[in-house]
């Protein structure tokens, strides 16, 4: 058993009651969002659905993951990329334990959220003009209504300028309100539909229910992006890191141990076999 797991299993916690309701923080991490510089960005994910971080890592970082992207992709030419990246480059663990990633994660998916996909693209020009289709909510397996707790969310680790023309993702504004899945007319008209737009060195995030698209490249180039989408505890991530042991884990915070479902008492043998965990495991799906 590792130190974290001996740790974790010492001081079960006492049990809450009431669950937070979205975008109610806790006072440590309103103290978070102010010493990250975030706040801003909270507002704007709050009222829009969608937002930025900035300046969550030098530009070298970004540089470093450009590099590993290309490195990792499979395929040499034309829309390629790759999946299942965690174990493939450090770089990716470092983007997936980002301080101002993990933050509005947790205001996105509440605490013990888990890493629920790592993948890259790398998109060279597609076409001379843009294009319509492919709107879309990322809770494809959640019924609609959607909860009022978003269960998932993708944050894209922007590489390169996110433009128009670049093929950066359209999203609509304030769709995530509606709390459903885009209709086939609503999908082809792409009624109020916006290009997110930043600088590389950027990463673009919008929750699980939001309205959103891949754009056209029309100039040349690659655009190339990290994604990385995490879920409320409770929802099944799309990839599974379970064979990475003991020994991978060793080096790394508790945070990651988190993020890959080892902290929590769900798919592993019966909440009798993991008592400590009980606890963080519902507080945590009340956040």
């Amino acid at each position: 058993m590792s130190e974290a797991e001996e740790e974790s299993q010492s001081k079960p916690a006492p049990f809450v009651h009431e669950t937070r309701q979205p975008f109610d923080l806790s006072e440590e991490l309103k103290a978070r969002v102010d010493s990250l510089d975030l706040k801003d960005t909270v507002q704007h994910a709050k009222a829009e659905g969608y937002g930025y971080i900035y300046d969550a890592a030098p530009i070298e970082f970004f540089e470093r993951l450009k590099e590993a992207i290309y490195r990792t992709a499979d395929g040499t030419e034309g829309p390629r990329g790759s999946s299942m990246l965690l174990a493939r480059d450090p770089v990716f663990a470092e983007a997936v334990l980002n301080p101002k990633l993990l933050t509005i994660v947790e205001i996105l998916c509440g605490q013990g959220a888990l890493l629920s996909q790592l993948s890259s693209t790398i998109i060279p020009k597609q076409a001379d003009e843009p294009r319509k289709g492919g709107l879309h909510a990322d809770q494809n397996w959640t019924p609609a209504p959607f909860p009022t707790h978003n269960q998932t969310i993708t944050l894209c680790w922007a590489c390169t300028d996110y433009t128009h023309e670049a093929g950066s993702t359209k999203v609509i504004p304030n769709s995530h309100l509606l709390r459903r899945h885009p209709t086939p007319k609503e999908v082809a008209e792409e009624a109020g539909v916006i290009s997110t737009a930043c600088p590389a060195g950027t990463i673009v995030f919008w929750n699980g229910s939001i309205w959103h698209g891949g754009g056209t490249r029309t100039i040349a180039g690659d655009r190339v992006v990290l994604h990385t989408t995490f879920s409320r505890l409770a929802m099944r991530p799309i990839e599974n890191y379970d064979a990475l042991g003991e020994d991978w884990l060793a080096d790394k915070p508790y945070e990651m141990r988190v993020l890959l479902g080892r902290e929590d008492f769900l798919n592993k043998g019966g909440a009798s076999n993991h008592a400590a965990k009980v606890a963080d495991t519902f507080n945590w799906a009340k956040t």
